[in-house]
């Protein structure tokens, strides 16, 4: 058999037959040619016989062993009527790639499953090429449909850099699945994201759920106004327990030396548990908030009272809700009484998660993703990377293993 056989057979590269193979210090050069006799530009339908000019090109492939391959072909470059006189394209690697699919395949699939640096280390690449390479993979990989489906999705920011750097990500409640993310939190952000939706798409959103951030609530019912917006149960209650943890620091300032203080200040955690988590010991430190200071027990029992509308059923909690309002106001505790007048103004969004049974527990899960994402990379250097690996590792893209 000769070699060419051989190496036709061991590389399978689509489109493509080789021609001759020379061997040299560590390397093997395989010589190949397109079996497609038309010229292809790489941004467009164009394709003609006619060329340019030619010239020789070379991608990296995967190794076999102890031997990198190194694919050699002579491109030509062609007139497209739109894009002016450029590069043809070729099946088996990107446009203005150094390496073949099945080599940036087979990295995406490492960097999947272990650190940048380990990756780097094991193809012999440089660190920044492995981020460009998951970038690649991932915009030829990721569903371009995935933004006709959408029904009901959820809002979220992410902090991926110190110094206030955002991301903001959309999820698609159905399977999970991120399925845009945009650098910021702003409402320009959001305005993005709807301009990639379009018209068409934002008319058939049923709903959203997210926290309260004024800017995505103005954007989402400036550019979605049928959609319901739901908002994240566990961000209404932790305001709440962000109102008990004022009341409580400022009575414990107040009282500051006191022996009361000193009982405040180890209640913390129990005031903020749910007392069906409560460890004994905790037990007795909110008996003694109970009874040594009213005003912060209190601010206890509006908290648990909020907690309990989640679970009053969707008949209920309209009253419900108006009843803990009416005592908010009149508790005489000025952090609850702000929580009260932010709940009147987003009441339909607080009774719409109920209704529709929405949360946003799948973006919590997401944003764990991404924080182990980011600590096992030491941190991101842009937000392009960052997401391309977001995308890489929490949607289930297809990558076919060359070996």
């Amino acid at each position: 058999m000769r070699v060419t056989t051989v190496f036709n057979k061991l590389l399978a590269l689509q489109g493509a037959f080789v021609r001759q193979v020379e061997f040299t210090a560590g390397a093997i050069v395989v010589g190949v040619r397109k079996r497609a006799r038309l010229h292809c530009c790489p941004y467009c339908s164009f394709r003609c016989r006619a060329r340019y000019d030619r010239s020789p090109r070379e991608w990296r492939h995967v190794s076999l062993g102890r031997w990198r391959i190194i694919i050699r072909a002579v491109l030509c470059r062609l007139d497209c009527p739109e894009h002016g006189v450029v590069t043809e394209t070729v099946p088996w690697a990107e446009h203005d790639s150094k390496f073949t699919r099945d080599f940036e395949d087979l990295v995406a699939w490492l960097a999947r499953e272990m650190n940048q640096t380990a990756v780097k280390t094991l193809m012999h690449i440089a660190w920044a090429t492995v981020g460009n390479i998951i970038e690649r993979v991932v915009a030829r990989k990721l569903d371009p449909a995935r933004l006709q489906r959408l029904y009901r999705i959820g809002l979220d920011e992410v902090s991926y850099r110190k110094g206030h750097k955002y991301l903001t990500v959309v999820a698609d409640h159905e399977t999970g699945d991120p399925v845009w993310i945009g650098e910021g939190r702003s409402q320009a952000t959001v305005g993005a994201f709807f301009g990639e939706l379009g018209d068409a798409g934002a008319k058939r959103l049923g709903a959203v759920s997210m926290d309260m951030c004024a800017p995505y609530i103005l954007e989402v019912k400036d550019r979605a106004p049928q959609a319901e917006i739901a908002f994240d149960p566990f961000h209404v209650v932790k305001l709440a327990n962000e109102a008990v943890h004022q009341v409580r620091r400022t009575e414990a300032r107040e009282r500051k030396g006191s022996a009361e203080a000193a009982v405040l200040k180890g209640s913390r955690w129990a005031l903020l548990k749910a007392p069906e988590t409560l460890r004994p010991e905790e037990e007795v430190r909110l008996s003694a908030v109970a009874s040594l200071n009213a005003r912060v027990y209190r601010a206890y029992l509006l908290k648990e009272e909020l907690r309990a509308l989640y679970r009053c059923g969707t008949r209920a909690a309209p009253e419900h809700l108006r009843s803990w309002l009416s005592w908010a106001s009149r508790s005489n505790l000025s952090p609850f009484v702000k929580l009260g007048r932010t709940l009147r103004q987003y009441r339909d969004g607080v009774l719409a998660a109920i209704r529709l049974g929405l949360s946003n527990g799948r973006m919590e899960g997401l944003n764990n993703k991404i924080g182990v994402i980011k600590h096992r990379a030491y941190g991101f250097h842009s937000f392009a990377a960052l997401a391309a690996m977001v995308f890489l590792c929490c949607t289930d893209l297809q990558l076919k293993l060359p070996i």
